[in-house]
């Protein structure tokens, strides 16, 4: 029995998600650059460079559209959903947001971002009016002038191990790192279709699509921890129960029956 059933655990602090609100309204004001990012075992980190209000001028911005389509795909994860209410093509989406992050001093492609972007995006996004307001007066009292700033938050995929068999929790826990399923492969040194069946399970275990997804469900986790399941799953699925037997069960059956006897011709 996991100890800690029934028990929802915080994950961002108060402060974490006022930080968080902060920044994603720096970001897309373009008053600060995202330089580098890193994960520990239990935060995600980054590295931000701040720069003068000043040196932004009325063109050099996001285009308002552009905001709504890029918040709407990182809060449902879901791209060809945001196409259909756009009236886009998934390729259009991925062009805005590919252009959005490069705004942002992002230099990767929009499936390996940072699970702490997406925490931005909703720390925002779900913020209540009481804290939308304290965001609004953190960024007031922050000073400006090239300086380098590092956030860290803690680490919300660290709950996943109450949800993940432990080999379905090692490769998403690489996954979300930003690491290709190659990468993975080799770090646990097993070949790339292992890999991919562990995590199409873990998707399953937790309803998800796919990485994107994946980043939006761990940002409402910071925000809103679950409760833990009763118990792990198991590190393998246990064998079916029932009447029906397989294919092999079946001729190992028949092989190993007495021989019928012969019939008498007399």
């Amino acid at each position: 029995m996991n100890p800690r059933a029934g028990i929802a655990r915080e994950m961002f602090a108060s402060s974490e998600r006022v930080q968080l609100a902060a920044l994603w309204d720096e970001l897309l004001a373009g008053t600060c650059k995202i330089e580098s990012w890193s994960y520990a075992e239990h935060t995600w980190s980054m590295v931000i460079t701040r720069r003068p209000k000043l040196s932004a001028t009325p063109h050099s911005g996001l285009r308002r559209r552009d905001i709504e389509i890029l918040e709407r795909a990182l809060l449902s994860g879901v791209r060809k959903h945001v196409a259909v209410e756009a009236g886009l093509s998934c390729s259009s989406i991925a062009v805005i947001m590919q252009s959005c992050f490069q705004f942002m001093g992002l230099t990767c492609l929009p499936s390996r971002i940072p699970g702490l972007v997406v925490a931005a995006a909703y720390a925002r996004t779900h913020a209540a009016s009481s804290q939308a307001v304290k965001s609004q007066s953190y960024l007031s009292t922050r000073p400006f002038g090239l300086v380098n700033e590092t956030i860290t938050v803690s680490r919300p995929d660290a709950e996943l191990s109450a949800w993940l068999a432990p080999a379905e929790h090692a490769v998403i826990h690489l996954l979300i790192e930003g690491m290709s399923y190659a990468e993975i492969a080799q770090a646990r040194q097993t070949s790339v279709r292992t890999v991919a069946n562990q995590v199409a399970s873990g998707f399953r275990r937790l309803d998800v699509s796919g990485r994107a997804e994946l980043l939006c469900l761990l940002a409402r986790w910071g925000l809103k921890p679950p409760v833990p399941p009763a118990r792990r799953p198991p590190s393998s699925p246990p064998p079916l129960s029932g009447t029906g037997t397989s294919r092999s069960s079946r001729r190992s059956s028949r092989s190993s029956k007495a021989p019928r006897p012969a019939l008498s011709l007399a």
